[in-house]
């Protein structure tokens, strides 16, 4: 199994999110001016590259997480994911560098699904039934099993134009409104 590992976590830091028509959601961790001097973005990315895709980058050095992008879906639903978890810890995820090639980017092939709730959207990449740990910071969740590789990540507290937005991205109208 190649999935994203959680190695650590370093203190939170404001992150920008950005909801598009051809993007759904982009998030921006940081400044990177400040915390990206001389080190180069890497990137672990899991869909099927071309029509679905979601990329994780990260440090190449550090293994902090510095933005995510959920470019592509062609699976996805209107409804709400509940997540049980032990416990909830704030900060930005660190990950394990180990599967990144020389080039700097890996792509685990796997199907991913995007579910759109009124209030957030989440993105499940493993098994999200076995979450054991939330990281938090801002308005994102990012799950880990008990094995500390990714489950899922969620986009919370969405506002009625953000819904809408991503309602239109992801092309999901449902039957009766």
């Amino acid at each position: 199994m190649n999935l994203l590992k959680l190695c650590g976590l370093e203190e939170s830091t404001e992150c920008q999110i950005e909801f598009d028509y051809y993007v759904p959601f982009s998030v921006q961790i940081g400044n990177n001016q400040n915390s990206l001097a001389g080190e180069k973005t890497v990137y672990w990315r899991t869909g099927d590259i071309e029509r679905s895709l979601v990329e994780f980058g990260i440090g190449s050095r550090t293994g902090i997480l510095r933005n995510l992008t959920l470019t592509a879906v062609t699976n996805s639903s209107l409804s709400d994911v509940i997540i049980k978890s032990n416990k909830s810890v704030d900060g930005i995820p660190v990950f394990d560098l180990s599967i990144i090639p020389e080039k700097g980017i890996y792509d685990y092939i796997n199907d991913f699904q995007v579910c759109l709730g009124k209030e957030a959207i989440t993105t499940i990449i493993g098994e999200v039934e076995k979450c054991k740990t939330l990281v938090r910071f801002g308005r994102i969740n990012i799950g880990f099993d008990s094995e500390n590789f990714i489950t899922h990540v969620t986009v919370n507290d969405l506002t009625t134009d953000e819904y809408r937005e991503l309602k239109d991205s992801l092309k999901l109208y449902p039957t009766s409104n």
